[in-house]
């Protein structure tokens, strides 16, 4: 049975959303395995959860029972460092205990990096209720042919039968096509390797009411380089239910283009690319892309997209194969909280962001400042605007009312992360606590540019406020200095602290 968390003297929310959401109160998470133990050091495993609401909640290995306790501030996050283990299985069909279930009693974000010298990467987690029955594996190969392709499969629930159905011979002589099923309990987790690439193979529960969650890529990887350097690739791959059929592609900043598959779920599916040659693609097969410029893929029917960082050698600069998952383009959020990770060797940390405008480029807030000048309009598509930003290592914020999709990386010295940024219906207003009233005081007067004391309305240095315009739009959120410039266009506003919901009006002139 499935426990759902609640902690004392604290309201555990309950919400229900009609159109995709990646936050949740119930998270699963698992890794894959990496390279051999005895090289490069142990790794080590951190989550960051975010949230945009001030809760708390457990970590916990439902396996063996244990369990440890976080919390998050409004519009904030933590970094949790998990326990020293290992949180993997290792070996092809191995079966590992200690699967990773994260509980909130309000909806959170949870990124999961492994962070290993010349081996790191990072993944977004879906929430239970993201989670399938059904899915293709969008994977890759070793292009040295020395290491193997993976996925593993994480239960949610006891006496769980999966079935896999291998796309190619298995490391353990498994012959592609053919089905076997195994049984796993809540927190445990199967992995699957072969030399071949696995993409296209098949992992369905055999029980409709007890979902699981699929990770894929490959223990390390050599990417369209021969010779060169590998790096370990994960990501979460959503069940087929969940795939789409329009995507926008950012390429990785400072390099000189990426590896795009798309995985078909459906036989005489066409792929069509912006300034490329359609493909037809039969279900479970992949096309391989080059993409160098910001472009649009669309399918007649739903595709998985995933976006591969080459190895150093091939690129003009650091930075190894990384795998990321491209979720549609109508997955998009109006805000996004995340901590890039320096972790063992990726210092350069980057964003891009691809958001929706009219006649032209929306305000776009990334901690605080509108970067919406710096986005450019999309070939092939109207209203649709893109931007490569270079972040530095923390805690970072994007804010649209517009809606917007955004991906987080890392390049080092043979080394990379990478993975998609939250997406769903929370609107950036439900930072507010709206059972508290903002008091209502006289407008102050201010210049642009000119700075308003934050101590008025009881804010200490690190607390969370949020500016809303005069529509009630949210058009900034950041945390308190001893004073603020105001860097907002002339007009009427509301700022606004959230620990206490006391506000005061600006005019800005």
């Amino acid at each position: 049975m499935r426990r759902t968390l609640t902690l004392p003297a604290l309201f555990a929310s309950v919400m229900g959303f009609a159109q995709p959401n990646s936050t949740g109160t119930e998270l699963w998470i698992t890794y894959m395995e990496n390279l051999n133990l005895q090289f490069n050091g142990p790794p080590s495993f951190h989550l960051v959860i975010s949230s945009d609401v001030s809760t708390v909640g457990e970590v916990q290995v439902p396996f063996t029972g244990f369990t440890f306790p976080f919390s998050v501030a409004a519009l904030s996050d933590t970094v949790i460092t998990l326990p020293t283990n290992i949180y993997y299985p290792q070996g092809d069909e191995a079966v590992f205990n200690f699967g990773v279930r994260v509980v909130a009693n309000d909806p959170v974000n949870v990124y999961a990096y492994h962070d290993r010298p010349y081996f790191s990467e990072g993944a977004m987690a879906l929430p239970y209720d993201r989670l399938g029955t059904d899915h293709l594996v969008l994977a890759h190969e070793d292009a040295g042919q020395g290491s193997p392709s993976e996925f593993v499969v994480l239960a949610t629930a006891d006496s769980t039968v999966i079935e896999v159905v291998p796309s190619v011979l298995t490391v353990s002589f498994r012959p592609p096509g053919v089905p076997y099923t195994v049984l796993l309990n809540a927190g445990q987790v199967f992995q699957q390797q072969a030399f071949g690439d696995l993409s296209g193979s098949r992992v369905r529960s055999l029980d409709p009411a007890k979902p699981v969650a699929v990770f894929a890529g490959a223990r390390q990887a050599i990417v369209n380089c021969a010779g060169s350097a590998d790096d370990h690739l994960f990501q979460q791959v959503e069940p087929l239910a969940n795939w789409g059929r329009t995507f926008r592609i950012v390429p990785f900043s400072g390099r000189n283009g990426d590896e795009v598959r798309v995985l078909a779920s459906a036989d005489n599916t066409t792929i069509t690319v912006t300034g490329q040659p359609s493909v037809v693609l039969d279900s479970g097969e992949v096309a391989d892309l080059f993409v160098d410029v910001p472009l649009t893929i669309t399918s007649s029917a739903p595709v998985a997209v995933g976006q591969f960082n080459d190895s150093q050698t091939c690129n003009v600069t650091t930075g190894d194969p990384c795998y990321l998952w491209v979720h549609p383009s109508d997955h998009e959020d109006q805000r996004a909280i995340w901590t890039a990770r320096t972790g063992a060797g990726t210092p350069e940390h980057f964003v891009n962001i691809v958001a929706n405008g009219e006649a032209g480029a929306p305000q776009v807030f990334l901690d605080g400042q509108d970067v919406g000048p710096q986005l450019q309009p999309m070939v092939g598509v109207a209203g649709v605007f893109w931007g490569q930003f270079t972040i530095l290592p923390g805690e970072h914020l994007i804010e649209s009312s517009k809606g917007f999709q955004a991906w987080a990386y890392g390049m080092g010295d043979y080394n990379s992360y990478a993975f998609p940024l939250g997406f769903g219906p929370s609107l950036i207003t439900t930072g507010l606590d709206e059972a508290e009233s903002v008091e209502a005081r006289a407008g102050l007067l201010v210049a642009q540019g000119s700075p308003v004391d934050l101590a008025m309305l009881g804010l200490r240095p690190g607390e969370p406020f949020v500016v809303t315009d005069a529509l009630g739009r949210t058009v900034m959120s950041a945390h308190a200095a001893p004073t603020w410039p105001v860097m907002l266009a002339p007009g009427t506003y509301t700022l606004r602290a959230l620990r206490t919901g006391r506000g005061v009006r600006l005019v800005v002139h």
